[in-house]
């Protein structure tokens, strides 16, 4: 979603996105559940929504069709305004306009008078909103010492609060339906800072601002750093050959320099059978042991680069990959991402990775790549 910046705004206007699932000439856009929008046969996370797909009972459907749960996000969600007057400042605010210019809100929809007179309320399942200041996260992490200082750190997860109809920010209700809202944060705000994540109950937006992107890292930094990765020509010490991390995994099957990760241990590999153990008496588990350091693991993940760049932090040096997805990235990246947690059905959270919306492991979500790499010089 993109909103100009005018050089000159009419006085009498503000710049406005209004956001919901209605096709309603007063939506400028028009949002789908994701995994309506992927369709019945995807493979989706959870968190992408395939848990809203239902197979019907075999007795009543011998062909296995399935019945989509209706979406779970308004007709008219949220609307996004800029200040006519400084257009870099933008808010968001629950709700929307119908076809007569009334907010519209359901009839389950939790609603109130404040103490100023003023009405306000919540959507149905409301609009959730997360900042977690992109900056200051670059910025912490730069004075933070080396690497190996910060790889293992625990942090504290960014929470979400929920906005209202007059953009007043809240905590979160019990459930996303509740008709208890939460209670009032005076000290925070609906504006949207560079990163801001805003939840409508089935699809996640994510803002990026003018100046946030002028200082993310490009595709060609990105590129550039992928390159000098391949450049170093790492090598799978039992096929002998050099590994190629690609830019997105290959649809008809992995290649001999498709390079993987030992979970456990980080040592990156190409795919082979050495040191794979098979347990069929215990319900067919399978570990991994790795011929460098011989710790086993659950499995080994295929490793592909993370070419959005939006959801890149910095241009870094890519050492690391979301577990299990295997998207690779640097650390500030990785260590920032999961720490979000992303909206699952009514009252659950859980980081995913960015690039494809799997969900994160909770004991380890990124491992550090360990490349045998360099060896010419």
């Amino acid at each position: 979603m993109t909103l100009k910046n005018l050089p000159k705004l009419d006085e009498a206007i503000f710049l406005t996105g209004r956001v919901g699932r209605s096709s309603e000439p007063q939506i400028d856009f028009s949002i789908v559940d994701t995994w309506l929008e992927a369709g019945p046969h995807a493979v989706l996370s959870p968190v992408g929504g395939n848990n809203n797909v239902r197979p019907n009972n075999s007795q009543n459907n011998h062909h296995g069709h399935h019945r989509p749960i209706s979406s779970t996000i308004s007709r008219y969600a949220c609307r996004i305004l800029a200040d006519r007057e400084e257009p870099s400042k933008v808010y968001v605010y629950a709700a929307g306009f119908d076809s007569s210019k009334n907010i519209f809100l359901g009839e389950k929809a939790t609603k109130w008078q404040k103490k100023n007179g003023e009405y306000d309320g919540l959507t149905t399942n409301g609009v959730l909103i997360l900042h977690p200041n992109r900056n200051n996260e670059i910025t912490n992490m730069n004075g933070s010492g080396s690497n190996d200082s910060t790889e293992n750190s625990v942090s504290e997860m960014y929470e979400w609060r929920e906005v209202s109809v007059d953009g007043d920010i809240y905590s979160l209700r019990e459930t996303r339906s509740s008709q208890k809202r939460g209670s009032l944060k005076l000290d925070e705000s609906n504006q949207l800072q560079d990163g801001t994540l805003i939840d409508l109950c089935g699809a996640t937006l994510f803002w990026r601002s003018a100046e946030g992107l002028k200082h993310s890292p490009s595709r060609l930094e990105l590129e550039r750093r992928l390159d000098e990765l391949n450049a170093g020509k790492p090598q799978c010490p039992v096929n002998l050959n050099t590994l190629i991390i690609p830019k997105k995994k290959a649809s008809k099957g992995a290649t001999s320099r498709q390079p993987y990760v030992y979970m456990r241990c980080g040592h990156v590999q190409g795919k082979h059978e050495w040191g794979v153990i098979r347990k069929p008496a215990e319900g067919n588990v399978t570990k991994f042991k790795c011929p460098i350091c011989m710790i086993d693991s659950e499995r080994v993940i295929q490793l592909t680069m993370g070419m959005e760049s939006a959801f890149h932090l910095d241009s870094e040096s890519l050492d690391y990959s979301f577990n299990p997805c295997g998207h690779v990235a640097s650390l500030q990246t990785v260590r920032y991402w999961s720490r979000i947690p992303l909206p699952h059905g009514t009252n659950s959270f859980h980081p995913v990775c960015p690039f494809c919306t799997s969900l994160l492991s909770s004991e380890k979500p990124y491992i550090r790549l360990i490349f045998q790499d360099h060896c010419d010089y």
